[in-house]
């Protein structure tokens, strides 16, 4: 169900496991559940090899390579975010309602006050469906008897929200709330 996110499958990212951007980079993959294939370039001397030619003899990490053939050295959050073809930015200058946290609580409340026709805006740090989106197994949540994916639940969400004009981000933090009153 990544798919919805990315249009490519096969995501290489080239790193090592004592690297604290690579980790980073994994972290966000993780969270938008983006599958990747994770090549540890102190153990694989292919892959090692690989960078080597791509970076013209450099070994900048991490390195993260897309179906397409291109890549991202040293790639940001945000540039991950817009790789990957994830909503960063807002459509409109005001809304009815924002909500900050893409968790399963917040989504329910965007999709009721778009059902009753608030213009929602929804604001997620990381993965939009929170920890229950990273979550293996959901056995416990009304409505599902034999359990759901922490994935699965997250997608049928999202979806439900878009179906009802919520205007979702991720990979968003947010810095400031504020009231403008010239805004009213």
């Amino acid at each position: 169900m990544r798919g919805k996110y990315v249009a490519q499958n096969n995501i290489k990212l080239y790193g090592t496991n004592w690297c604290s951007d690579c980790k980073r980079s994994k972290k966000f993959l993780g969270e938008q559940r983006i599958h990747y294939e994770y090549i540890n370039i102190e153990e694989d001397m292919d892959g090692q090899a690989y960078l080597q030619k791509v970076q013209n003899g450099g070994l900048s990490i991490p390195t993260i390579v897309f179906e397409d053939g291109s890549l991202l050295i040293e790639p940001s959050n945000a540039e991950l975010a817009s790789k990957l073809g994830l909503e960063t930015k807002a459509k409109c200058e005001f809304y009815d309602l924002i909500i900050v946290g893409g968790g399963p609580t917040a989504l329910t409340t965007a999709i009721y006050a778009a059902r009753d026709g608030f213009d929602v805006l929804v604001i997620e740090r990381s993965g939009l469906g929170g920890q229950a989106g990273i979550t293996e197994c959901l056995d416990n949540y009304p409505g599902f008897p034999e359990g759901v994916t922490g994935a699965e639940f997250a997608e049928r969400i999202i979806e439900q929200a878009k179906r009802f004009g919520v205007e979702l981000l991720s990979a968003q933090n947010v810095v400031r709330v504020g009231n403008d009153v010239d805004a009213h």
